[in-house]
Parts: C-alpha cells; sequence; structure tokens
C-alpha cells in the first residue's frame, strides 16, 4: 500500500477521544474482531486477562479506523502508553511503524487478577477507497456458475448427474479431466487441458485446449479441441460435429461423428466406423466399412470401404485413392482400388492420372488428363484431355477459440465479518472459544462454549471454571447427540470436528481444519484451512430452507426438517442479524446464506487449506466452494454448485470423484440463489457505503 505523505496532527489523543466516542455509540464494539484480518489466532487462549487483552485489540482497531485517511504513520507520537478508561484493564502502547513503514505497530496489555497478556498488533490506516480489498459483501456476485467448475487435474470415477432447468457445466481449468464413470444432464463437458472419457456421458458440448479422447460410449452434440480428437473402440455412436486445430481419429467399434472439421489429418478406421462429412486442411485416410456422404481435403484422400458401392462425393487437392464413391474431384490423380464392380458411379474430374487395380473396375462419366494405359475397359467411361483443370475450394477451418472460463477466488478470511460465531481455539480445558457477532440478543465479543451449572452441554457464556460457565449462560447453541455430548472438539493434529443432532442456523468459521460429522446442520461452514464430512452428513445453507426455520427456530417439512432447532431448547430469539431481519425476522436473501462449506484462505497472500473431501451418503443444499481440491465419494447429493479453485499452486493432487453424485439446481427457498455468493478478492469497496471499521484494519496479532 502507498500513503499520501500529507502529514496530518493525529496523535494517540485522536485515537483515545476516537475509542471513548464508539463506546459512547455502542458497547458492541468493545468486542468487534476483525472479520478480514490477516492473522494466526493463539490456539489456546487460558486466562481472563488473553480476552481484556483482545478486547482492547478491538477497541484500538475501531479507532484507528476513523483516523482521517490522511493520516500517517508519521504524524502518530510513537512510545505513548494510552490507557482505554473506558475498558478496565486495557491498555495500548503505539510501538511505531512496521519494517516495510507500511503499518502501525501497537502492543495492548490485558490484565485480570494479576495476570498480564500482551499481543502485538499490526494496524492499517485508513486510506481512500480501492479495488481489491475483499470486503464480502452480501451483494457481490463474484463470477460463479451453475454446475461443477474444478481448478487442477480432474478423475471422476464415479457417475454425475444433473438435474434442474437451468443448463449447467464440468469446466476443469488448469488441469485435464478423465472421466471413468458417466455424465448425464449437462450442457457442457470443458477443460483447458485434455478431456479423456472412458465411459458413457451425454452433454450437449464436450471442449478442450489440449486433446479430447473417448474410449467409452458418448453422447455429444459437438466435440471441439484445439488439440486432437480421437474415438476408439465402442465409443461415441452419437456424435454431432467435432472441431478440431489437430488431428481427428475414429478407429474400430461403432465410434461415428456427423461433421468433422480439422486443420490435420482425419482417418477413419476399423469396423463400422463412420462420419457424414469431412471437412479437413489435411489429408483423409478410410478405411472402414461404413460409408461417407462428403469428403473435402486439401491434401490426399484414401476411401477404402467394403461397402460394394457408396454414394460418397469427394474433393480433393491432392491424389484420391478409392474403393467406390459416387463422384470424385481432385486436382491430382485417382486410382480405383476395388475390386470387380467397384468404382465411382458418377462422374470423375482428375487434374492427374486415372488409375485402376482391376478391368472390372468402372466409371460411369468423366474427364482426366491421362490414363493407366489405352485402349480403356468396357466399364470406364473418360474423355481424355492432356489440358484439363479442375478447380476444387479449399477448405479453411476456422481457429477453436481458447476455453477460458471465469475462475473466482475463495477465501475464508474474506468473509470473517459475515460470519456469526468464529471458532479461534480452545482454552485449556478444551472449551471452544468463539467471538459471537450478529445473533439477536448477543452483545458482539468473544465468549465460550462450555456446560452449563445442570451440566448440559452446549452453552454460550463469558466466563469458565474448568469445563462449566462461571457466569451465567447465554443461550444454547447446538444440540450434541445427548443433552451432555458437547456438539464441538478440537485438537492439534486434526482440527475441529462438529458431531450432534443441530445447531441453531448461522454462518460458522473456523480457524483450522473441520470435520462435519453425523447430524441435521442448516449452517454455512467456512475454514481457514480443510473441510471433510462424515459419512450421511445432512447440511443446508441457511437461505435454503424457510424463514420459519432459519429466523425464526420452527420446523420445514417442505425441505425435510420436520423438527425445528426451537424444539432442541434453541431458543427462536437468537437468529443471525445478517440473514434474517424484520419482525417477525425473515430471510432476506444476503449472499453468505447461499454457501452450505467453504474452504481454504489467505494469509500475508499466501493460500493454505482448501480442500474439500465429501464422505458417502451426503445431502448438501448449497454450493460447495473448495480453494484448493474437491472430492467426493459414495452417494452425493449437492443443490449448488461445486467449485475448487487450485489456488495453491505448490499443492499435489487433483480433484477426485467416485461413487455416485447428484447435482440439482432446482430446489429450496425463494431467498436461495445458488450462483450468489458474496465476492471474496478484487472486489470494490465503496467507503461511502462500507466506512473503514474494526472488520478489515488488522494485519496480524500475534504474542509481544
Amino acid at each position: 500500500m502507498k500513503y499520501t505523505e500529507q502529514r496530518g496532527a493525529a496523535t494517540l489523543l485522536f485515537i483515545i477521544m476516537a475509542a471513548f466516542a464508539l463506546m459512547a455509540v455502542t458497547a458492541r464494539v468493545l468486542n468487534a474482531v476483525s472479520s478480514a484480518q490477516k492473522s494466526f489466532y493463539t490456539e489456546h487462549i487460558a486466562t481472563q486477562a488473553e480476552l481484556t487483552a483482545w478486547n482492547g485489540v478491538n477497541v484500538l482497531a475501531a479507532a484507528v479506523a476513523t483516523l482521517p485517511t490522511t493520516t500517517t504513520l508519521e504524524s502518530l507520537t510513537p512510545n505513548s502508553i494510552v490507557t482505554l478508561s473506558n475498558v478496565p484493564g486495557v491498555s495500548a502502547l503505539y510501538v511505531g511503524p512496521d519494517e516495510s513503514n507500511t503499518y502501525a505497530v501497537f502492543q495492548v496489555t490485558g490484565s485480570s487478577a494479576g495476570a498480564n497478556s500482551v499481543l502485538k498488533v499490526v494496524y492499517s490506516l485508513p486510506i481512500a477507497a480501492q479495488v481489491g480489498t475483499g470486503g464480502g459483501s452480501s451483494s457481490s456476485i463474484s463470477g460463479f456458475v451453475n454446475g461443477m467448475t474444478l481448478r487442477g487435474n480432474t478423475t471422476l470415477q464415479g457417475n454425475v448427474t444433473y438435474t434442474g432447468s437451468v443448463p449447467t457445466n464440468l469446466s476443469v481449468v488448469g488441469g485435464s479431466l478423465t472421466l471413468s464413470g458417466s455424465v448425464s444432464g449437462l450442457n457442457e463437458v470443458c477443460a483447458t487441458g485434455d478431456v479423456t472419457v472412458n465411459s458413457a456421458i451425454s452433454v450437449n458440448a464436450i471442449c478442450a485446449n489440449g486433446n479430447v479422447v473417448l474410449n467409452g460410449a458418448a453422447s455429444a452434440s459437438s466435440i471441439s479441441a484445439i488439440g486432437s480428437v480421437t474415438l476408439s473402440g465402442g465409443a461415441a455412436s452419437t456424435i454431432g460435429t467435432i472441431n478440431s486445430n489437430s488431428t481427428v481419429t475414429l478407429s474400430g467399434g461403432s465410434a461415428s461423428a456427423d461433421t468433422i472439421n480439422s486443420t490435420g489429418n482425419v482417418s477413419v478406421s476399423g469396423g463400422s466406423a463412420t462420419a457424414s462429412i469431412i471437412n479437413t486442411q489435411g489429408n483423409i485416410n478410410w478405411k472402414s466399412s461404413g460409408t461417407a456422404t462428403l469428403l473435402n481435403a486439401n491434401g490426399t484422400v484414401t476411401y477404402s470401404t467394403s461397402a460394394f458401392s457408396a454414394m460418397t462425393n469427394i474433393n480433393s487437392i491432392g491424389d484420391v485413392s478409392l474403393s467406390t464413391a459416387q463422384n470424385v474431384s481432385t486436382k491430382g490423380s485417382a486410382f480405383l482400388t476395388g475390386y470387380y464392380g467397384q468404382g465411382i458411379g458418377g462422374i470423375l474430374n482428375s487434374q492427374g492420372k486415372l488409375s485402376w487395380n482391376s478391368n472390372g473396375n468402372k466409371v460411369n462419366s468423366g474427364t482426366v488428363r491421362s490414363v493407366q494405359s489405352t485402349p480403356l475397359p468396357l466399364s470406364i467411361n473418360v474423355n481424355i484431355n492432356s489440358g484439363h483443370t479442375v478447380s476444387i475450394t479449399p477448405v479453411t477451418v476456422n481457429a477453436i477459440p481458447i476455453y477460458n472460463p471465469n475462475t473466482p477466488t475463495v477465501d475464508a478470511n474474506a468473509l470473517k465479518a459475515s460470519a456469526n460465531f468464529l471458532f479461534n481455539g480452545v482454552d485449556s480445558n478444551n472449551n471452544p472459544i468463539v467471538e459471537v457477532q450478529n445473533i439477536s440478543g448477543i452483545s458482539n465479543g468473544n465468549y465460550f462454549i462450555a456446560k452449563n451449572s445442570s451440566g448440559l452441554s452446549n452453552y454460550l457464556c463469558a466466563s469458565v471454571s474448568g469445563t462449566n460457565c462461571s457466569s451465567s449462560t447465554l443461550m444454547k447453541v447446538c444440540q450434541g447427540y445427548s443433552d451432555r455430548n458437547s456438539c464441538f472438539s478440537y485438537s492439534n493434529s486434526s482440527g475441529w470436528a462438529i458431531n450432534g443432532t443441530t445447531m441453531l442456523p448461522s454462518v460458522l468459521w473456523f480457524n483450522g481444519n473441520v470435520t462435519v460429522g453425523n447430524g441435521t446442520w442448516v449452517n454455512a461452514v467456512l475454514a481457514s484451512g480443510n473441510v471433510t464430512t462424515s459419512g450421511s452428513t445432512k447440511m443446508y445453507a441457511p437461505n435454503y430452507v424457510s424463514s420459519g426455520y432459519t429466523c425464526q427456530g420452527a420446523a420445514d417439512t417442505t425441505h425435510g426438517l420436520s423438527t425445528g432447532v426451537s424444539s432442541h431448547g434453541i431458543s427462536s430469539a437468537n437468529y443471525a442479524t445478517q440473514l434474517c431481519s424484520g419482525s417477525p425476522p425473515t430471510l432476506n436473501g444476503a449472499a453468505i446464506g447461499n454457501i452450505a462449506i467453504l474452504a481454504g484462505s489467505y494469509n500475508s497472500g499466501v493460500f493454505s487449506g482448501g480442500n474439500i473431501a465429501l464422505g458417502a451418503s451426503n445431502n448438501i443444499y448449497g454450493s460447495v466452494l473448495a480453494g484448493q481440491y474437491l472430492s467426493t465419494s459414495g452417494s452425493t447429493t449437492v443443490s449448488g454448485l461445486l467449485f475448487s479453485g487450485g489456488q495453491n499452486s505448490s499443492a499435489t493432487g487433483g480433484n477426485s470423484q467416485s461413487g455416485s453424485t447428484t447435482i440439482t439446481t432446482t430446489g429450496g427457498s425463494a431467498s436461495y440463489d445458488s450462483v450468489n455468493i458474496p465476492c471474496m478478492a478484487n472486489c470494490s469497496n465503496d467507503t461511502t457505503t462500507n466506512p473503514p471499521s474494526s472488520t478489515n484494519n488488522i494485519i496480524w496479532v500475534g504474542p509481544a
């Protein structure tokens, strides 16, 4: 970032005053934590002093955000202690600029019961409106499209079925696609690399910047490839048009196409392989029992069919060798290679020499420059004219356009402002520490999820003693398999795990990896790392179901939710205010509510995580966005788009699918729109509607 060099009069006194003013406006800012910060939260926060320090981090962030955009690093006063008197136990020290002379560095100290916690915090100063900040505005649509878009080499071994009235596509970007299963209901299957199909597919179009190889039966209206196209074995009995800027090969079985347009050579051989029309700038080599209607070539044509006669017209700039055809025009020579009775049933026009294999070969009529020998056999009726010329219009095959689909960016960190529960770590007793924001009836801030006074799990509270809340419980967050089972667990090796019956409909953000276990979850799950689902997991994006369920806690039998969260002791008064508004609260169509699962994040420009692995027998009603790779197994149904970004170029592996996957573009409430996804990068951030705040100015936080 580049800042203006105008020196302002801002000092830490301004920051103190700004903090006080913000506190007077709303108490919720005390606990607001940056949603777009690029920091690593401490995995284990064991003391109240640390929570107090975090409150100070957020108050100071809000104050820094209100500084004029003309403020420079030099205009701040270094080495001054700031006492935030309205936040007991917190003080801050401005250290100075960071090493790059770009950001402001502070030390924030939290004190409680004689314990101190000191955090080093790096803030960005306010700047004018900019492009590319990735604010995650719910009104932004960032280019995601219906269907499945996967970046990187992709192998699909199972069956993929698309249903719905909206045309959908399977796109592979930055890699090749290998299909060993079947695909149906699609508009297009395309890849920026090669496409190899080893099984049955039924699509409108196949396209590739590389080569296309069909080894299995396929149905497609068109195939377009910058590279070569090969149909082999029993492949592709119902292919419409093939367009290639290289060679085309049809070999064996019943491989067939209606029209072939190619810049390179075309080969049709074995079995009953056939094409109706071939236009090529190269040569044609036909050795099949099938027959063509029209062959046009700038090179030579070899047409050898076992049929006794063929109603085939041939136009060639080069020589023509044939067993049988109807009419032949060539600027080269013509050679009859068939057996007795075969030959040209119509007219031969040759600018070269006519030769024959058998005195029984025939030519009905025509003109040539010379013949193999005279007198002519009785079956060959041509005029001999040494000055005869033939006009052939050269074949021109248009260049295949490069396939270059849109590839949006996935970044869980860019959506932190849109989350309701941010799972940052656990304390020494493994109680989850969560930042809560935008939940009706709950002040924004840092809390614990622990047991209530009766020993029942999954309650939100401000302080804990052991595994129990030591302060009043504020709400029930989740229903475990029983009242005493926690929904959340964490380990350093595997990250987070969610298991239980259901949870308050909301947006969840996790620092690290997440495993979503059995249960019925009406949540958007966002993870900075990877996401894995267990077998038989059922997930709904919050917008997919009705307002009655997501916003009011009631059942939604239309979408298979026979009981609402209120029946599990989760209060209907606690709802996600960024998803629901009005009285009574109803879904407002916020884009974040269309996501079921999202994985991967950027920290200081470096991408990590991003792998999503869907287990067997999953039902996912919402869009699934993997920043790196996506894999499915078993029988999985997704109502929404599937996307993988391949955003870590140094990662190994690829996308894979086994079992069967059904993707549908229909279903869901009127508020659900699977392709309306919040923008996460290269977004326009208008400060008139999105003023600088503590949600986007924390660059890094760590121990001092």
